[in-house]
């Protein structure tokens, strides 16, 4: 889920496609090992924080700002970062992030303390914001004219994966053995994905055009676009103030086994996949009701995530309702930022795409310290999913603001959509595809 901030960006600081060099397929594979490896180590500590606070005799909520502090990091990093290292050759910085990932997870399987594991989580996120960003601008380069969005979208298929398969097995292995092997066996995946790189990956050379802090800061001054992203950040704070104890819920209240839990994440997994793909076709239509009624949906289902944990039959129907319609509002949200920008900073679309992936993870972020609160507080960890509900109907108030404001577009609307033509166009750029592959 989870994000390619700043990816967009990059796309722009190369030149088009070239032929396809010998080993694309392979060369691709080995950049979708390392979204693979980023998508299992963010992810992870949502199956372990039970196990995690119990280990290093912290409350629950103190080991969910170990989602938090990730996605801040994130969040705050990979702009700054990708501006940073945006003239370096591409082959050479991806091994070397894949290199500071490996480093990072092994530190935090062997982290002494609570405190030592925070920040080292943090500083993870560094390899996880720019090598997505740099892997998405090296896809292009590596396929023929004409499959940019295909090569883009192998690369971010490892994310969706591994929310789907090895986080699932992750939380087994940490259930068993501890969450520390669990962490291990994440840093061994950025080995792995580290060497294919070295192996695979040809020479490619600097990219030839920088890409600046300046040109990120002009598109955070148009209010329209800052809506979006507001629409984002506060949509999956909703979102995540539940999933991230969504271990715990199944546990504490439901009282399922550990393996039926790790067993239940593996669905959520799948049925983000399905939602996806509704949310996309959706948003296609008309994306300002799509956006309303699909976190309408998901509102639905945080309510029935409240109603439900007690009673494991009815909390599993509740997870599958809930898991298909959690991140359907991604690819809206996504096509709304690059929309927006397109009319108020023409010059800088992909730059807003890149951002929009920013709000997602300080959504994440503020997801994870929501539902603290509410678990710490007098509410407890049940009260999650309602007040999960009401943030995200703050994020329905904020699309329906932009709803209002955008009726009064001096532009004719394509037949049978919401949005004018101009609108639509930018969507169809592989940046944008990136973007959406990574909801």
């Amino acid at each position: 889920m989870m994000d390619a901030s700043a990816a967009a960006a990059f796309e722009s600081s190369v030149g088009p496609a070239c032929d396809a060099p010998r080993n694309s397929g392979a060369a691709l594979l080995a950049l979708g090992m390392g979204s693979f490896a980023l998508g299992t180590t963010e992810f992870l500590p949502v199956a372990l924080l039970p196990t995690i606070a119990g280990d290093l005799a912290v409350s629950l909520p103190a080991a969910g700002l170990l989602v938090s502090g990730y996605a801040m990091g994130v969040t705050l990093l990979t702009p700054i970062l990708s501006a940073l290292f945006s003239g370096l050759p591409r082959k050479g910085m991806l091994i070397s992030l894949m290199a500071l990932f490996f480093v990072t997870n092994l530190a935090c399987a062997l982290a002494p303390s609570y405190g030592f594991l925070l920040a080292v989580r943090f500083f993870t996120a560094i390899s996880h914001g720019v090598f997505l960003a740099a892997a998405t601008n090296v896809a292009t380069t590596l396929v023929g004219r004409g499959k940019e969005a295909h090569a883009i979208g192998v690369v971010f298929a490892g994310l969706s994966i591994a929310m789907a398969t090895i986080v699932p097995l992750g939380s087994l292995l940490g259930q068993t053995l501890g969450w520390r092997v669990a962490f291990a066996g994440t840093a061994v995946l950025g080995l792995i994905a580290m060497i294919a790189q070295a192996r695979y990956l040809p020479k490619l050379p600097a990219p030839t055009k920088r890409m600046t802090l300046a040109a990120q800061a002009a598109v955070l001054k148009q209010p329209r676009v800052l809506l979006t992203l507001a629409m984002t950040a506060i949509g999956y704070a909703g979102t995540f103030a539940t999933f991230t104890y969504m271990t715990a819920i199944l546990e504490e209240i439901s009282g399922f086994h550990a393996i039926a839990v790790t067993l239940i994440l593996g669905v959520i997994g799948l049925c983000i996949t399905f939602g996806n793909i509704i949310g996309g076709k959706a948003a296609d239509k008309k994306i300002y009701p799509a956006l309303a009624g699909l976190f309408a949906l998901v509102v639905v289902g945080m309510v029935g995530l409240w109603l439900a944990a007690p009673f494991k039959i009815a909390m599993i129907f509740a997870v599958i309702f809930f898991g298909i319609f959690m991140f359907s509002p991604g690819a809206g949200l996504q096509l709304l930022a690059v929309n927006q920008a397109r009319r108020w900073t023409p010059g800088a679309v992909d730059v807003a795409a890149g951002l929009n992936q920013s709000a997602f993870n300080l959504g994440i972020a503020m997801g994870a310290v929501i539902g603290g609160q509410v678990v710490a507080s007098p509410l407890g960890l049940g009260a999650t999913p309602l007040i999960s509900a009401g943030v995200v109907l703050l994020a329905i108030g904020l699309v329906g603001i932009g709803w209002r404001m955008d009726r009064n577009i001096d532009a004719s609307p394509k037949e049978g959509s919401g949005e004018p033509e101009a609108f639509r166009i930018a969507v169809e750029t592989p940046a944008t595809v990136a973007s959406q592959a990574t909801v």
